[in-house]
């Protein structure tokens, strides 16, 4: 069976689809995406002979407020359906699978046009902006959560390693010996400025936690009592490692945590964004699987509480993540709707 995957923006736009690559291996992939993270994310499945190619468009993010740049954006959809066609037609595949993102939109219209079997998945509490538009081109519409009555609830798609890491290969990447607790902290692939400088003026946190940071592309804290890299690809031996979280809302992210039994403190984005992380956060926060901390302009003041509230409860925090598992993990119903398309 020929797959085509595409998605791209963010790791969240990205990793699923590789947690889908890793079951359907033995079949015949291919990504269409951008030159944007999506390409570099990709390039150890084709290094690896997993995905057979990488096909590349250009396409430029969707924006919800009025800019010049969105008076530009039809004519470049255009363009980026039109290569995105091209592909298709050379690879000739049975299905297209979308995670999202404004990467995947041009794809999923193509397909559609070339009469392609689509299949996209959303994995907040509410569509994104381009799942928005893409639902009303796809043959299958699957999400993690219950975010439209067209739905169809599969869970999220999600590493089956995340739950599987080396707590000793994660202390040889972070530097840490293990004879303190750690707390990770993490604002995703691109990180989080606020959740950095949070972090950094909260000095007193070191004395009971090693502190690792992944600071995100192009960032570097000015900070001598934590460890940091701008990314980490053995996420799961982090998490094998850590024994507290700090955390954005991403749903992808929060469902890895939980399905590794990482304690969390989630910090939900609300500018800037379409308040998706909000509602992430309170269904895992409900279920008692982490923290909600929000950030009113008084993170750093209330930051040191509330990392010690869920490291002192991290048994009975692990105990309700426990419970989640067979809800949250959905990633071999997604192969097998896959494979019967």
């Amino acid at each position: 069976m020929k797959i085509v995957f595409c998605g791209g923006g963010t790791a969240g736009h990205v990793t699923p689809n590789l947690a889908l690559a890793d079951k359907l291996y033995d079949h015949e992939l291919y990504y269409i995406g951008t030159d944007g993270m999506e390409k570099g994310l990709v390039a150890p499945y084709v290094d690896n002979g997993k995905i057979k190619k990488y096909y590349g468009i250009s396409a430029d993010k969707l924006r919800r407020k009025l800019t010049l740049k969105n008076l530009l954006l039809p004519f470049q959809l255009v363009k980026s359906v039109n290569q995105s066609k091209k592909h298709l037609r050379e690879i000739k595949p049975d299905v297209v699978f979308s995670k999202g993102g404004y990467a995947g939109l041009p794809v999923i219209i193509a397909a559609k046009k070339l009469k392609i079997p689509t299949i996209i998945h959303e994995s907040d509490m509410s569509l994104g902006l381009a799942n928005k538009i893409c639902k009303h081109y796809a043959d299958k519409f699957l999400s993690a959560f219950d975010c439209d009555k067209k739905a169809q609830v599969v869970g999220l798609i999600i590493r089956e390693e995340i739950m599987q890491g080396s707590k000793a290969r994660g202390l040889a990447t972070m530097g840490f010996d293990g004879k303190k607790p750690i707390l990770f902290v993490t604002g995703g692939s691109l990180g989080a400025q606020a959740l950095n400088e949070a972090i950094c003026a909260n000095r007193q946190l070191a004395d009971k936690f090693d502190i690792f940071v992944s600071t995100g592309k192009g960032k570097k804290l000015n900070c001598d009592f934590i460890k940091q890299a701008e990314y980490v690809t053995n996420i799961a031996d982090i998490f094998a490692a850590c024994d507290v979280c700090l955390t954005r809302a991403g749903s992808t992210s929060l469902a890895e945590l939980t399905l590794a039994e990482v304690p969390f403190v989630t910090v939900p984005l609300t500018k800037c964004s379409r308040g998706e992380q909000v509602n992430n956060a309170q269904w895992f926060t409900e279920r008692g699987c982490g923290i909600t901390c929000t950030d009113n302009g008084d993170l750093t003041q209330k930051l040191a509480s509330a990392v010690n509230a869920a490291y002192n409860s991290r048994q009975a925090i692990q105990a309700k993540q426990r419970a989640q598992h067979q809800a949250l993990y959905g990633t071999d119903k997604v192969v097998s709707i896959i494979l019967n398309t």
